[in-house]
């Protein structure tokens, strides 16, 4: 026996009325979310979204004033003669808009789209990168300090150095 789920029968009845009328409900677009992960390390970002059976032609990537918008479009084939019982895979187009940190350069975006899956890249900026900085006292080096950018400079370790 199976339980009744008023959710799932207004869920699919959105469904059918999206593709009855061209995605259009309520003079709306229909959007969907596809998955996504999001991964950082040093060298940055690593999202991945999952389209599958989108054309690459139809992926669209924007980035603009630390947001990076990801909007890719599958279609549904309605074959004459043809009657559909179950129609469960999205359809539409699918829109993600992501925040992206200012630590972020967005002007070195990269993406791959292999196997339904869209990874796309984003290094930090140099100006955010880690690094050494040579502090002096009464006109010679000491020990080197590490400043962290991303801190703004708050966080410090001092290391003898070596002659």
């Amino acid at each position: 026996m199976m339980r009744f789920d008023p959710f799932r029968e207004i869920e699919e009845l959105t469904q059918r009325m999206d593709r009855a009328f061209g995605g259009m409900v309520s003079g709306q677009v229909s959007r969907l979310a596809p998955p996504v992960d999001v991964h950082e390390d040093e060298q940055g970002l690593e999202l991945t979204l999952d389209l599958p059976g989108v054309d690459p032609a139809d992926i669209q990537i924007e980035a603009e004033n630390q947001t990076l918008t990801v909007q890719a479009k599958r279609t549904y084939t309605r074959n004459e003669g043809r009657t559909a019982h179950r129609v469960e895979r999205a359809y539409g187009t699918f829109i993600r808009t992501f925040s992206v940190p200012a630590k972020y350069d967005l002007t070195k975006v990269e993406a791959d789209f292999n196997h339904g899956a869209l990874t796309i890249r984003v290094p930090r900026s140099e100006a955010a990168q880690k690094r050494n900085i040579q502090v002096r006292t009464g006109g010679q080096l000491t020990a080197p300090k590490t400043v962290d950018a991303e801190q703004g400079g708050g966080q410090t370790s001092a290391e003898p150095q070596q002659s």
